[in-house]
């Protein structure tokens, strides 16, 4: 699966490469990207179970005195690897990552999915064209918490909910996306799911109407609004229990099997969060929004904090439904934007 490109090198085509090769000068800028992404985020995952294995996490904290915020070496090695690989393809995007401070790794991924290169995409898509109105968000290690907790390292339970997340938009919209599962429930197997806006979504199956309606909501992140928002849709009918777990993509990825839906009634969730979460789950006929029901904006100049929250819901559950349930004073606590500092 791997074609991996040492920093500096020029890579020499093998046979194998050649058909993925001409589907690539086939192919249009947006498709080479997701199918680049797609393989960056396994070569990603690849390295985050090698430094676990290692013992080598080397956790920090980034946080405030009141907050925790740990990063370990994955986190810095993955975000170093997945902006170099795709810098190295596509010079003229911009691509906005989680972390400010990475560790070089010594190679980096070349492949593209050819999976993704063999689709064909829509005119409204393949006429975009590499440039900077093209942003990649990419939190390089979602879930770093549970990862930094997993004193064992083969408990799935706990390593299901780190993801590697890379989002695509296009002029503020979110155009596709990828969620790389390093360790999935309940053998600990990789998995990758990804999408793209109207091509629907690749690697999961997405789970039909329930009758039981769970909310996942935040593990390590409660606040008193959290708390109303949770209470609020259980008197009016619309939760039957709430899961909570580490990491957006995670998150999305339990609405995608049946949860009802992803409640987070706080401004400390990041654009680099939701970007690829939404591109899935969007392609999968669900909905995200913040509390308010406002779409979240991803172009480069947009501040980094989700400060209305986010309401996610599965394609079988009336999204208005969640929103109108929602307090209007909780609604006018999480403004769209933070003052200006």
């Amino acid at each position: 699966r791997m074609s991996r490109l040492a920093v500096g090198e020029i890579r020499e085509m093998s046979g194998n490469d050649t058909v993925e090769g001409e589907m690539w000068n086939k192919a249009c800028f947006l498709s080479r990207l997701v199918a680049s992404s797609v393989r960056v985020s396994q070569s990603a995952g690849d390295l985050i179970k090698g430094i676990l294995a290692r013992g080598e996490l080397g956790v920090i904290d980034k946080g405030s005195e009141s907050v925790y915020d740990p990063q370990t070496e994955a986190d810095r090695a993955a975000q170093y690897l997945i902006v170099q690989s795709l810098h190295k393809k596509f010079k003229d995007i911009c691509i906005i990552g989680e972390e400010e401070k990475v560790s070089a790794v010594e190679v980096l991924e070349d492949g593209a999915s050819q999976d993704v290169l063999s689709l064909s995409f829509p005119s409204d898509l393949s006429s975009i064209e590499e440039s900077n109105d093209v942003v990649v968000w990419v939190d390089p290690l979602d879930g770093t918490t549970e990862l930094a907790r997993a004193k064992d390292k083969t408990s799935v339970e706990t390593l299901q909910q780190v993801t590697v997340l890379i989002g695509i938009a296009y002029k503020g919209s979110i155009v596709g996306g990828v969620i790389h599962q390093p360790w999935s429930f309940p053998e600990g197997k990789s998995r990758t799911v990804w999408a793209v806006k109207g091509l629907g979504v690749h690697g999961i199956d997405v789970a039909s109407q329930k009758k039981e309606k769970v909310i996942v909501t935040t593990r390590s992140h409660g606040t008193a609004t959290v708390e109303e928002a949770l209470q609020e849709l259980k008197r009016r009918g619309l939760s039957t229990s709430v899961e909570r777990v580490g990491g957006a993509g995670f998150k999305v990825l339990k609405v995608l099997e049946g949860s009802a839906a992803y409640v987070f009634a706080s401004p400390g969730c990041k654009k680099w969060d939701t970007a690829a979460p939404q591109a899935v789950l969007e392609a999968a006929g669900g909905t995200l929004t913040d509390i308010s029901g406002r779409p979240l904006v991803y172009s480069s100049d947009i501040q980094k904090n989700n400060s209305g929250g986010v309401l996610a819901t599965s394609p079988w559950v009336n999204h208005s439904e969640y929103l109108s349930a929602l307090p209007d004073a909780l609604k006018q606590s999480l403004p769209e934007f933070l003052p200006r500092k």
